[in-house]
């Protein structure tokens, strides 16, 4: 770091000094006369119990403060970002406002929403959640609250003087803060490929805030500067809420009535000064791990003279209750912005969430009441932000659902924890910490659940959901095509379909051909992207059987000799009922998900989808199985919207813009790249960013008809439908069905149902006469089998085959053995070669050799127990032979006896 970065006039000017402290020997900015740099752990927290502030303030006080201070000094006040990146492909969750603006408004690419900004964007975390709650001052979700400025060159907004004077002026003029309380702490920063200076705000021990001055850009370990150097602050909106009010920890100064809620609910009290004493202590040490916080307990109840034991016992609870808080306001945050509990992606983190939460509860006496701690929480935040009471119901819906699958994950869990620890037992290993994680990610159970079920003691990590949530915070990228070399300097087709999707001939020049590949300079045929599968057509008399883009160059491959001269123009057709069927199915899935968002609720996104000739199909977020009246629904208020002939507007937008005015719901299909997006809008109905062909009207789509649906992971259901002529022939089908079914069942197509509900019943009815006529037989049969059974030392030994099912065998075994002193050796040559052998009660045979020796001779397997064994094999030939060689050995045994 160069010092000279730090150098700053407003220090200068205002009387501050550069001094090293004497203990981590860091460099810092002070009016103070202290030479310690103020933050843990070289000092111990000092406002507890002493409020730095003028007055003591919420967090909702706290943000409007920070918000309304930037206003006046000439920022923007804008709304939160969602805390899912949807705009972004290599991140799940926002975890910084910086993220906010990465990477096209930092890369230049787009204009911000307003420079300068101000902002408080909620943030999610999951890099210190197994200390959460232990510490008073660790979360999952906070708010930062920050200004930026994009600065670009020749019209600087401000640097780093004016960035350090806002700050300065908000704690010390706005607040009331000492001037010599603060000191601004010399660092360097490095983040998403960027770089630069940076200073750390400390007060009482703690960090409030940082100062980064975006300068750089890293490449291949080398520093570049940045085109738009940036102001990137964050200012820490639940410690300047805990300093103005200098509770015991963070969590009583952020969560306020909800805190209360629990505490009467479980009962729980402890002595304030316990939990100020803890707060304290934790400021003087660096927590990293759980090994740091049973050191820093140990330390605690030393100071306050109490046994580790008891002090232990006696935060138990505050800690349940510090993770409940934690933990439901991030949750409620996700659901609200449209994440569904799952195991994967986004929404591994919410269940992980609930799960955790749900442990907690329990711990607390407060089983089943997730969603009661929940809605608490929405009310307590919805006045700050609308969203949440708008989703409230919807919220709630979704944790009641995990709460039940939660219950029956531990319904099954015990059984699930033996079978383990009995397999692990033959190893010697005992329940591992990969059994661990293997046990939370594949059956949901938390690994306190697992020690409490297991036999022997389980040992689990300091950091384990730590690791499981490492295990899942990586995007996984869809795997790109090897790209196709072309040759150098083309330049970006015209795309011409977006102008006039309904011109299907045209006439272009070839600029370039390679193997089976042709570029021209413009072109009306649409290249495969979105889902969309591209268009076929000709090329004079050329089959054009594919369309790509490489980049920003259109790529025809041809089926059969190629005709296109470099340089010549081609005359070229686009298949237009291919083409028309295409732009009726793409319309129609932004139909369906606009449809299956209003009927099923906001948490319905799209996760994929494929737009084909013949089917189409849309794969959104739902936590259950639909039903066939929510399909139903779904599908008449879709048709619905094609009869309103409902304008479709595609126009391309400035980014910023198109997400101010229609949020981050644009993005259904994922992010989308580049300076300008795309957006179709089917009126108020549904809004997507989106590149594909659309039809003008929704009119145009015709019929919708969804043929089927299911789910293909946890978490997201597929919806497979058709439109247009596809969606008339796919119901002529369907009715040609009806048509000869009813033929056949000698009802009107109305009846239909009643029919088959009578055709039903008749074959129970049947079978079940069968059935006793079975028995009866059985009976006539065994009587007969008994009197013709060979006997050996008085024992009846009853040898029979006959071509049944292996359930007529089993009975009629059972039937035979009723009788004293009986061997039953049974076969049936239905289907390969099935046996059954059993004895007696008062018989000492055992079955088992008997039944593994005939087995080998039809080349089967099989086993059972000492009285009564059964299997079968593919070889039926030597059924007659394995049967003899069975009653051989059964002999032999009784003549030895």
């Amino acid at each position: 770091m160069d010092p000279k970065d730090y150098e700053l006039e407003f220090f200068k000017n205002n009387g501050f000094q550069r001094k090293q402290c004497s203990k981590c020997r860091k460099f810092f900015w002070s009016l103070g006369d202290s030479d310690i740099c103020g933050e843990a752990p070289c000092v111990e927290y000092t406002f507890i119990g002493k409020p730095l502030f003028k007055e003591k303030l919420s967090v909702h006080e706290m943000r409007e403060s920070f918000l309304s201070f930037l206003e006046r000094k000439d920022h923007k006040r804008i709304a939160r970002y969602p805390i899912t990146a949807r705009w972004r492909d290599d991140v799940f969750f926002t975890q910084a406002s910086i993220y906010d603006f990465q990477p096209w408004v930092i890369q230049g690419v787009v204009e911000p929403p307003a420079n300068p900004l101000a902002i408080s964007q909620t943030c999610v975390r999951f890099n210190d959640i197994d200390n959460v709650g232990k510490t008073g001052s660790h979360l999952t979700m906070f708010e930062m609250m920050a200004h930026h400025v994009f600065n670009k060159k020749g019209k600087e907004i401000y640097w780093k003087d004016r960035t350090v004077e806002l700050c300065h002026e908000f704690l010390t003029t706005v607040h009331g803060l000492d001037p010599r309380a603060v000191n601004y702490s010399e660092a360097w920063w490095e983040g998403g490929g960027n770089a630069g200076p940076c200073l750390e705000v400390l007060i009482g021990g703690v960090e409030v805030a940082t100062l980064v001055f975006m300068t750089y850009v890293l490449e291949n370990g080398q520093q570049r500067p940045m085109d738009i150097q940036v102001v990137d602050t964050g200012y820490g909106l639940e410690r300047l809420t805990w300093m103005s009010q200098g509770t015991p920890s963070a969590y009583e100064a952020v969560f306020g009535d909800v805190l209360e809620e629990l505490k009467r609910l479980s009962g729980t009290k402890v002595d304030p000064a316990i939990l100020a004493e803890y707060s304290k202590a934790a400021g003087s040490m660096k927590i990293e791990t759980s090994a740091d916080v049973r050191a820093l307990k140990a330390d605690v109840a030393a100071r306050i003279g109490m046994s580790y034991e008891d002090f232990v016992k006696a935060i138990k609870p505050y800690e349940s209750m510090y993770v409940i808080c934690d933990h439901t306001r991030a949750l409620m945050f996700m659901l609200s912005d449209g994440v569904v509990p799952s195991n994967v992606r986004q929404g591994y983190f919410a269940r992980l969430l609930v799960r955790r939460s749900l442990r907690e509860m329990s711990q607390l006496g407060l089983e089943n009441r997730l969603s009661e701690v929940v809605a608490r929480q929405v009310d307590y935040f919805s006045n700050d932000f609308p969203d949440l009471k708008e989703n409230r119901d919807e919220i709630i819906k979704l944790v009641d659902v995990e709460q039940e699958k939660y219950k029956e994950t531990l319904t099954k869990g015990r059984g699930i924890v033996q079978r383990l620890e009995s397999s692990e037992k033959k190893e010697h290993k005992g329940i591992t910490d990969e059994d661990l994680i293997e046990l939370y990610d594949s059956h949901g159970l938390n690994p306190e659940v697992v020690a409490e079920f297991a036999s022997s003691k389980v040992k689990v990590p300091d950091d384990f959901y730590k690791r499981v949530a490492a295990r899942h915070s990586k995007v996984e990228r869809e795997e790109v095509e090897p790209e196709i070399t072309l040759p150098a300097g083309l330049p970006p087709t015209k795309l011409l379909f977006y102008k006039d999707p309904s011109k299907y001939r045209f006439r272009a020049k070839v600029l370039a051909v390679k193997d089976d590949l042709v570029v021209l300079d413009k072109t009306y045929f649409y290249a495969e992207s979105g889902g969309q599968e591209s268009d076929h057509g000709t090329m004079k008399e050329m089959k054009v059987a594919h369309v790509d883009k490489i980049g920003n160059v259109v790529v025809h491959r041809i089926e059969g000799p190629m005709q296109a001269v470099v340089g010549k123009q081609i005359t070229c057709d686009v298949e237009q009922g291919r083409r028309k069927r295409l732009q009726k199915h793409h319309t129609a899935t932004h139909i369906i998900n606009g449809a299956a968002r209003k009927v099923l609720g906001n948490h319905i996104w799209q996760t994929g989808a494929h737009k084909g000739v013949d089917l189409a199909r849309l794969d959104i977020t739902h936590y259950a199985d639909l039903t066939p009246e929510e399909l139903q629904r779904i599908e008449l208020l879709a048709n619905e919207t094609v009869l309103s002939g409902t304008k479709v507007n595609s126009t391309f937008m400035e980014r910023t813009a198109a997400e101010k005015r229609y949020g981050f719901r644009l993005y259904q299909g994922g992010a989308v790249p580049g300076k300008e997006i795309r957006v179709v809008r089917i009126g108020d109905f549904d809004v997507e960013a989106c590149g594909g062909i659309h039809c003008k009207n929704t009119f145009e789509v015709g019929a919708i008809k969804i043929l089927r649906t299911k789910r293909i992971q946890d978490g997201v259901v597929r919806l497979e439908f058709v439109s247009g002529m596809t969606a008339v022939e796919q119901i002529q089908a369907l009715w040609t069905s009806v048509t000869e079914a009813s033929t056949s069942l000698n009802a009107t197509p109305e009846k239909i149902n009643e029919a088959v509900q009578k055709l039903i019943a008749d074959r129970k009815e049947l079978m079940k006469e069968i059935e006793a006529m079975k028995k009866g037989r059985v009976g006539e049969t065994v009587e007969d089998l008994v009197h013709r059974s060979v006997q050996v030392a008085g024992v009846k030994i009853v040898r029979h085959v006959e071509s049944e099912d292996m359930k007529h065998l089993v009975s009629l075994a059972k039937e035979l053995i009723g009788h004293p002193k009986t061997v039953a050796v049974l076969g049936s040559d239905e289907g390969g070669a099935k046996m059954v052998i059993a004895r007696s009660p008062d018989l000492k045979v055992d079955c088992r050799p008997l039944i593994k020796e005939a087995m080998a001779m039809v080349k089967g397997s099989g086993g059972g127990k000492p009285d009564f064994a059964q299997g079968g094999g593919q070889d039926a030939t030597k059924l007659e032979a394995a049967l003899d060689r069975v009653v051989e050995m059964v002999k032999e045994t009784l003549e030895k006896e």
